[in-house]
């Protein structure tokens, strides 16, 4: 980094780790270098208190866990306690790689003059599961695959501190930089800026949920045909609804609060028909917004009428 730079700049760095996890799931040679020596089991994190399928899982899910583990690319099928705990060692070791990348970057914008004057934006593309409800990979709506980190530093600019609000990274990093930057955002860009949260104050109102998509065609042939399979997630305060396009029973909810590890899918249960109904609402109003036509066939499935009644 040029210490005589008196212009403003934007660094990008990109991190490919953890994902060499592929590679150590299929016991093969990490195309970022060898991690320490396996340690005896004891000394692995133990099993994961949501290695289990939901209760009660979509037809879709419970398809494409069978479908995964048909995979060459995710052979984790026949896996038992001591692979997954193996799996499980190896994946904090390679978190540990991007750990240390990451203090080079910070300790070079120190030695620049300039870590004060900087903002800082640490995110990712996906998680991993790597063991919860039995998959190893991203894709899937479950919270190890679908949240991320994001963290923003900004020294004596940013309080600590953290936030439970619902933050889509991939529209509302922009709009936080441009605002940290002094630029107006234009209209058409639909992501909301965190600048003033970051600095402790909390907005009257911010955002009723977000909607996340996914395609799953990555797995093997289950019954001599290979499944792909489309879903739509929608994240509230409190609960997590996921629809796909296939099954008898296409849904899935999640108590968020209650039930953060997701071990009982509550789609089924009347007791909470009306969370299903209004998810199913928020679904609608963007797949309307923003022309999500498939989505719209989803919602259109004719077996929804039989699960809620």
């Amino acid at each position: 980094m040029n210490k005589d730079r008196d212009n403003p700049f934007l660094l990008v760095v990109s991190l490919s780790n953890p994902h060499d996890v592929c590679q150590l799931a299929r016991h093969e040679k990490l195309p970022s270098g060898p991690i320490p020596q396996l340690p005896p089991i004891v000394q692995r994190p133990p099993l994961k208190k949501n290695m289990a399928p939901p209760a009660k899982e979509s037809d879709a899910m419970s398809l494409m866990r069978k479908s995964y583990h048909n995979s060459s690319k995710f052979p984790v099928g026949d896996y038992d306690e001591d692979k997954w705990r193996r799996l499980s060692w190896g994946y904090f070791r390679l978190v540990e790689k991007v750990d240390a990348l990451i203090a080079k970057v910070l300790n070079g914008l120190k030695q620049s003059g300039q870590y004060d004057n900087t903002m800082i934006v640490f995110t990712s593309d996906h998680g991993d599961c790597h063991g919860a409800h039995k998959f190893n990979q991203k894709t899937v709506f479950y919270e190890e695959s679908a949240r991320i980190p994001f963290i923003l530093s900004y020294n004596n600019v940013i309080k600590h501190g953290t936030s439970d609000l619902l933050v889509n990274t991939g529209i509302d990093i922009l709009a936080t930089m441009m605002d940290f930057a002094g630029i107006d955002q234009p209209k058409r860009l639909p992501g909301k800026s965190l600048k003033t949260i970051t600095q402790g104050n909390q907005p009257k109102k911010w955002r009723d949920y977000i909607v996340v998509q996914n395609y799953m065609t990555q797995g093997g042939p289950v019954d001599g045909q290979t499944p792909k399979v489309n879903g739509r997630m929608v994240r509230s305060n409190s609960y997590k609804y996921c629809i796909y396009d296939h099954g008898k029973q296409p849904e899935e909810l999640f108590d968020m609060v209650n039930d953060r590890l997701e071990t009982k899918n509550l789609a089924t249960d009347p007791a909470f028909k009306n969370i299903l109904q209004s998810h199913r609402g928020y679904l609608k109003q963007h797949a309307n917004r923003y022309k999500d036509k498939l989505a719209i066939k989803m919602l259109d499935q004719p077996s929804l009428d039989m699960i809620t009644g």
